[in-house]
């Protein structure tokens, strides 16, 4: 609509769902069809999980259907601002109650309250899939998702970005140009990436016309596999 000059779509508001919604994906989406953009996050299996106010500042967490926890690694839970696999208890399905259900998704709480008065907790985002996140060669994890969000942000001419990490010292990035993207933006891209994963690792560009789709219809924003 951008490109084709089309601006008499003017809609009320719009909700994304199923994808993760990045920064620049909502600026945009703003800009083209001038209103709000409200973001929500749920499961097939739960439904609705968290989702913004109309002051879009954070996820409130739908705590009248689900008891939702966040947990780290070593399975204690996480604190305000760190990151934790969402882990769901339902509340109101007696046919098939589902305990403790995890997601398979990470998100991050906050101890923030909403000036929308609501009173519900808050969710400062969703960080991505537990299968989605790499791994550096001391073993430390990153966030594919976080990494995408982060590297788009900063550097102009990305279309679309998808990371593979092949072995632990081998990442492949699948890169859609832009009109924006020169050398100047494949230097940034490759210097972004030896600084989170050390210059001793592989770091490929592979330019393509467009990242695939998974059956689901869905983008991976990254792929590790590599074992954990």
């Amino acid at each position: 609509m951008k490109q084709k000059g089309i601006d008499e779509i003017k809609p009320k508001g719009i909700i994304s769902t199923s994808m993760m919604l990045l920064p620049q994906e909502r600026e945009i989406i703003e800009k083209v069809f001038d209103c709000n953009v409200t973001n929500r996050y749920g499961c097939e299996e739960v439904g609705l999980i968290a989702c913004e106010c109309e002051k879009h500042d954070g996820m409130h967490l739908n705590i009248d259907h689900l008891y939702i926890e966040f947990i780290k690694e070593d399975g204690s839970p996480a604190k305000a601002g760190e990151e934790g696999a969402i882990v769901v208890t339902e509340l109101i399905n007696h046919g098939m109650p589902l305990i403790r259900y995890k997601i398979e998704d990470v998100g991050i709480p906050t101890d923030r309250k909403c000036s929308c008065g609501r009173g519900l907790p808050l969710m400062e985002k969703v960080a991505g899939r537990v299968a989605d996140f790499l791994i550096r060669k001391d073993g430390s994890l990153v966030a594919g998702v976080s990494l995408v969000e982060r590297t788009l942000t900063a550097i102009k001419g990305i279309e679309q970005m998808q990371i593979v990490q092949e072995a632990l010292n081998n990442i492949v990035l699948n890169v859609v140009k832009g009109r924006d993207y020169n050398l100047e933006s494949e230097k940034l891209l490759l210097n972004e990436f030896e600084d989170v994963f050390g210059k001793d690792v592989k770091i490929a560009l592979k330019y393509i016309d467009k990242i695939p789709q998974e059956r689901s219809g869905k983008y991976r924003f990254s792929i590790c596999k590599v074992s954990y």
